[in-house]
C-alpha cells in the first residue's frame, strides 16, 4: 500500500515538474516576444533631430515616452505634443530622469530640419526621429505601432496611425500606455510608477 503511495506520489511530482518546465517556456517565449526598446534599435538606423544617430544609447537606463505622429497631423499630433509638453513641467525635476521622444511616421515629408523646426514649439525636452521609409516601416513593425497613408486625393494624403504615448522602463521593456484624454492626475500616477518602478 505504501509502496504504491510513494510510486503514486512521485509519478504526480514528475507530471507536474514536466507542466512547470512547459508553463516556463511558452511564459520566456512570450516574454521575449512583448514590446521593448532593446539593442535592436540600433540596427534601423534612425537619426534625430538633431542629426545623430539614435541608437540604445538615448534610452539605457532610462524610462522613456514615445509619441508616434507627424508634421502635417492637423489635431492629435499637436495637441498631444502640448500634453506631453506639459507633463514634462509638472514633473518639474523628475522630468529629467524620463527620455521623451516623437517618431515621425511619415518620413517622406518629415526631414531633420522640418522636424527640428516643429519641434521648437514644444518643450525643448521632446527629441524627435526620423529616417528613411523603408527603416520606419521597419522600427514602427518593431514597435508593434499601426500607420497607413490615407490619400484625401491624387496628390495629398493623410497619415492614420496609433495615437496613444508608450512608456518604457529603464531596461526597455513596455510600462503601459497614456491617452492624451486621460487626466493629468491619471498621467502623472503612471510615471510616478514607471520611475519608482513600482
Amino acid at each position: 500500500m505504501k509502496v504504491n503511495l510513494i510510486r503514486n506520489i512521485s509519478i504526480f511530482a514528475i507530471i507536474a515538474l514536466i507542466f512547470i518546465v512547459i508553463f516556463q517556456g511558452i511564459f520566456s517565449k512570450n516574454k521575449d516576444n512583448s514590446l521593448s526598446l532593446s539593442n535592436k534599435v540600433n540596427e534601423f538606423n534612425l537619426i534625430t533631430h538633431n542629426d545623430t544617430a539614435f541608437n540604445s544609447n538615448y534610452f539605457n537606463n532610462y524610462p522613456a515616452l514615445i509619441f508616434f505622429g507627424f508634421l502635417n497631423c492637423p489635431d492629435v499630433c499637436p495637441f498631444t505634443l502640448t500634453k506631453i509638453s506639459e507633463i514634462i513641467e509638472k514633473l518639474k525635476d523628475d522630468k529629467k530622469i524620463i527620455r521623451y521622444y516623437f517618431v515621425t511616421v511619415d518620413p517622406e515629408r518629415d526631414n531633420i530640419e522640418e522636424i527640428k523646426v516643429y519641434l521648437s514649439g514644444f518643450n525643448s525636452r521632446i527629441t524627435g526621429i526620423t529616417g528613411t521609409k523603408l527603416n520606419i516601416t521597419k522600427f514602427l513593425k518593431h514597435m508593434h505601432v499601426y500607420s497607413k497613408k490615407v490619400f484625401l486625393d491624387k496628390e495629398h494624403y493623410t497619415m492614420d496611425h496609433s495615437s496613444q504615448m508608450f512608456l518604457f522602463d529603464s531596461k526597455g521593456n513596455f510600462f503601459a500606455t497614456i491617452s492624451s484624454e486621460e487626466s493629468m492626475d491619471i498621467i502623472l500616477s503612471k510615471l510616478k510608477k514607471l520611475i519608482t518602478g513600482a
